[in-house]
């Protein structure tokens, strides 16, 4: 069992057509520790070697997926990045991530796979896409495979409200506490 305190969520900034991020506004109404990230790589890595994860054995990255009408437990990392640019400009595919690493690499959050199931309002997805969402779980898994690592995408605000969208962070937050 995780105690609430360890746990160290992350949302994403604006970008490309997102001028509000709801992972952002999500992070920040937590109620628990936590970090916004700028969409861009450079971003990802200086957070991922800043030390800021220290003391949390668990942490949840948060951010929107365009298409999403529910929130996604994203089971998966793999190990590939599109050729959309991030907010500084830099495009690093399409290609793989890591040229040595495995083509994927489990979640290791979603540890009670009989509590994140398909759901009227969440399922469970094996592809967190080809963009810094993806980018962020994969590295953070590579960084610290001895913490509990996972991502949520949650839906754009036309397809689930914040209010609804943060009442479910609250539901999995209890569930990842055990």
């Amino acid at each position: 069992m995780t105690p609430v305190e360890s746990i160290l969520i992350t949302g994403f900034g604006p970008f490309l057509n997102v001028g509000e991020n709801p992972s952002q506004w999500l992070a920040e109404r937590s109620a628990l520790p936590f970090r916004i990230l700028e969409v861009s790589f450079q971003g990802v890595e200086e957070f991922l070697a800043s030390g800021e994860t220290e003391g949390f054995d668990t942490l949840l990255h948060l951010g929107v997926a365009g298409g999403a009408e529910r929130m996604r437990f994203e089971t998966t990392a793999r190990n590939v990045i599109g050729p959309t640019h991030d907010v500084l400009g830099e495009v690093q595919g399409p290609g793989k991530i890591d040229a040595f690493g495995p083509p994927q690499i489990g979640a290791t959050l979603w540890d009670v796979p009989s509590a994140f199931v398909d759901t009227e309002v969440s399922q469970p997805s094996v592809d967190a896409g080809g963009y810094l969402c993806n980018y962020l779980l994969y590295r953070s898994l590579q960084v610290h495979p001895g913490k509990r690592v996972g991502f949520l995408h949650v839906p754009p605000v036309e397809k689930m409200d914040l209010e609804r969208q943060l009442g479910v962070l609250w539901d999995v937050l209890g569930l990842i506490e055990g």
